[in-house]
């Protein structure tokens, strides 16, 4: 797609698309819910689907809202699914039996993945019905996993058209087991949320090129509407991610504990909650850094901000990410972000103009920077701050909405 499509030209389109996640709405996952809002401003009708109900708890007020406005597929009844195959095998019986041979024609020995894909066969029966019902509008799938296995599922069993948003990592870490080559093929377009993942994806599917779209996730106008506010003295840092293996917060304790080692006061605050979180307190525990690192759990946007504002800058410990909207939300608070060099991070975060980049998985390198912005002026803090906005400028859910639905009719009219 060339250029940038004003909202104008999308604006007052009406017309309906489904979206599918694995989980929706999660904690994490709050770039979906302004895509999706962003999208209905825009006259949108978005019908959302999800496989499960997340197990974490919502805090925040707008994805309590989404909660109630998600069909949840695994909450049908027994009778449901039966019925929708039953469906199905009764108005294409060659077709259905094609779609549940493929999964396992696809499936891996001895990983359980055969059950997986009986799964997902049920799961794609009772979505294609549901939207068969509503006329069949575009699904649209975020991440490459198993949500875009039941899309997959759809496109085969009832000629649904579907379309992915990648994310990354999964999608560039483990693309044969993912099998996305058939997820692509079978896709009208693919948006990718970064330049780097961009190239990453050309360079492998190079024969789907043209269905490639860079589509950068964003903020909406709330974030750019937050009043700046002075860079405070106090030896404060947040971070705001989940616990779990891919955001390695026990990185970013080992790197206080070497912090502390040197003498260095400050308060770290973890905004975010998850699997780890045991871990995460025993090695605080076991550091003895309790009296300066503190686990915050899930917290709500406007905490979020507070926790922002607060401090003297974000950081993360990733040993992987795709575009972290994490580190958005830091700079339209005017916060500068220390984070590891990974995925598409150095897009957003640069040493010296918008915080500092350091080399993954290196404890040490993390410390030093938090050690340097800790130190640094707020002046040459508040500086690095206004580069930050303005580089988060480039990232406004509305112009990525407006790029969508676009793509959306694109297919629509095909």
């Amino acid at each position: 797609m060339s250029g940038r499509p004003s909202a104008e030209r999308v604006i007052g389109a009406v017309s309906t698309v489904a979206y599918l996640t694995n989980q929706y709405p999660a904690p994490s996952h709050s770039f979906i819910r302004r895509e999706i809002r962003a999208l209905e401003s825009l006259g949108w009708a978005v019908r959302r689907f999800s496989h499960r109900r997340v197990c974490a708890p919502l805090v925040d007020i707008a994805d309590q809202d989404e909660a109630q406005l998600t069909c949840v597929l695994l909450d049908s009844s027994p009778q449901i699914f039966l019925a929708a195959f039953w469906h199905w095998l009764r108005t294409g019986p060659w077709r259905t039996l094609r779609t549940l041979a493929y999964g396992f024609a696809h499936a891996r020995t001895g990983d359980r993945r055969w059950r997986a894909h009986l799964g997902y066969f049920g799961l794609a029966c009772v979505l294609s019905r549901r939207l068969q019902q509503l006329g069949f509008p575009h699904l649209h799938v975020h991440f490459g996993t198993n949500a875009s296995d039941v899309a997959c599922l759809c496109r085969q069993l009832c000629g649904l058209t579907y379309s992915m948003t990648w994310h990354g990592p999964h999608e560039f870490d483990e693309p044969n087991r993912l099998n996305l080559a058939d997820k692509i093929a079978g896709a009208s377009f693919v948006v990718l949320v970064s330049d780097a993942g961009h190239e990453t994806t050309r360079t492998r599917y190079r024969e789907s090129a043209a269905k490639l779209k860079t589509i950068r996730c964003g903020l909406d106008t709330s974030w750019f509407a937050l009043p700046t506010t002075a860079i405070p003295r106090a030896a404060r840092l947040v971070c705001v991610a989940r616990l779990d293996d891919q955001k390695n917060p026990l990185l970013l304790i080992d790197a206080a504990a070497l912090l502390v080692a040197r003498g260095q006061r400050f308060v770290l605050t973890m905004a975010g909650d998850g699997a780890l979180r045991a871990h995460v307190e025993r090695r605080i525990a076991e550091h003895q850094l309790e009296a300066c690192v503190t686990v915050a759990g899930w917290c709500t946007q406007q905490e979020v901000i507070r926790h922002l504002q607060e401090s003297r800058a974000l950081v993360l410990s990733s040993h992987d990410e795709g575009l972290p909207v994490a580190v958005m939300e830091s700079f339209a608070v005017g916060r500068v972000a220390i984070a590891p060099n990974v995925g598409a991070v150095h897009e957003l975060v640069e040493t010296g103009v918008t915080g500092w980049l350091v080399a993954a998985q290196d404890p040490t390198a993390l410390a030093d920077a938090m050690q340097a912005c800790l130190n640094a002026s707020p002046e040459y803090l508040q500086g690095l701050a206004a580069n930050a906005k303005q580089r988060v400028q480039a990232h406004r859910i509305e112009v990525a909405a407006a790029m969508l639905a676009e793509a959306f009719l694109r297919v629509s009219s095909a």
